[in-house]
């Protein structure tokens, strides 16, 4: 395989740790820094989010993909049960806020608002969500 090849297959793993290193330099500096996700295992609808964080007293669902597009089924599945106000995706698109509603199967839609980010602002997350 090329050098290049093996970047493309493993973009994904490289990107959320990217990003994960990121939130845990970029927190409050006073509190012990550790990082959180979410797994649901049903049988049937299993979903996984790569990073849970606290801010402003909130549990924000942080979804990390390594191209520009997704359809983000864990994070609108989190958002429909939890409640949460407000999702992130950093993926390597363009700097953008929207308010949208949830697409999970057989219930309500609820709406919420979604910050995409570029992965190099994820040092900037905490911030940009004050």
């Amino acid at each position: 395989m090329l050098e290049k090849d093996i970047v493309l297959i493993h973009s994904g793993a490289v990107a959320e740790q990217l990003v994960g290193h990121a939130l845990l330099g970029g927190g409050n500096p006073y509190a012990e820094p550790s990082l959180y996700y979410w797994n649901r295992p049903e049988r049937g609808s299993t979903a996984e989010l790569d990073y849970l964080i606290q801010s402003q007293g909130r549990i924000i669902p942080v979804e990390v993909k390594a191209g520009s597009t997704g359809r983000l089924k864990s994070l609108q599945t989190f958002i429909q049960e939890k409640g949460a106000p407000v999702g992130v995706r950093f993926n390597s698109g363009l700097p953008s806020v929207c308010e949208t509603r949830t697409a999970v199967a057989g219930k309500e839609p609820r709406p919420f608002t979604l910050l995409s980010l570029p992965l190099y602002l994820a040092e900037q997350l905490h911030r940009l969500l004050g």
